[in-house]
């Protein structure tokens, strides 16, 4: 027989689901008619603003139809990187909150009065006032841990790939991949290294040479 308890919570975790649907179906909705207003905006401005708006980052141009579809494509991609963005910043505080959570209360408490932020209630409250004040204080410093992270990941990726594949990609991004200070330093390390070697052969009869 089911206890009316476990009869209330499955209830209740039905409501919450029926919530989380409803909430989805709303996020969805606003999404649909921002997408639809910004097309119309889109749709609205002349040939060459839709040209120069395409130009200005630097996007494909085509028939008027197809550069809608690049602006909107490209926008959305752009809300996608951000959004991952600020997810791979939250995870970085949440690693930081849990270094905050091996520490003990006294040191927390030491920690709130050098940064001076109350220092009432327990262990919680105090590790919440920190962490909030990281993400206020050391905003620019968690941005620049995640951009090197995706810069590192994506470095790593390239890396992997096949030479003409980054080549391609480089013609699909009108990337020079011949740069000048690239080559010059490369130049000046290859032939640094062959003097080096000129020099220790010629070295080593000049010095028998010195102590004769």
């Amino acid at each position: 027989m089911i206890s009316r308890k476990s009869s209330q919570r499955k209830v209740s975790k039905q409501t919450a689901k029926k919530d989380d649907m409803l909430r989805a179906l709303f996020l969805l909705g606003v999404k649909e008619e921002g997408l639809a207003k910004r097309k119309a905006e889109l749709g609205s401005k002349s040939l060459q603003e839709l040209k120069e708006l395409l130009s200005r980052h630097g996007l494909e141009t085509g028939s008027k139809e197809q550069m809608v579809k690049t602006v909107l494509a490209h926008e959305e991609k752009c809300r996608t990187d951000l959004e991952a963005f600020e997810n791979k910043v939250s995870e970085v505080v949440v690693l930081k909150k849990q270094e905050l959570e091996t520490k003990t209360n006294a040191a927390l408490k030491d920690e709130c009065v050098a940064k001076g932020l109350p220092v009432g209630g327990g262990k919680e409250e105090r590790i919440e006032r920190l962490v909030e004040e990281i993400k206020v204080s050391q905003q620019g410093e968690l941005d620049k841990i995640v951009s090197r992270d995706i810069r590192n990941k994506r470095k790593e990726e390239l890396m992997a790939m096949e030479k003409v594949a980054v080549l391609k990609l480089c013609e699909e991004k009108a990337v020079d991949p011949m740069v000048k200070d690239i080559m010059v330093e490369r130049i000046i390390s290859h032939e640094g290294e062959g003097e080096l070697v000129i020099a220790m052969s010629d070295d080593a009869p000049a010095a028998k040479r010195a102590r004769k």
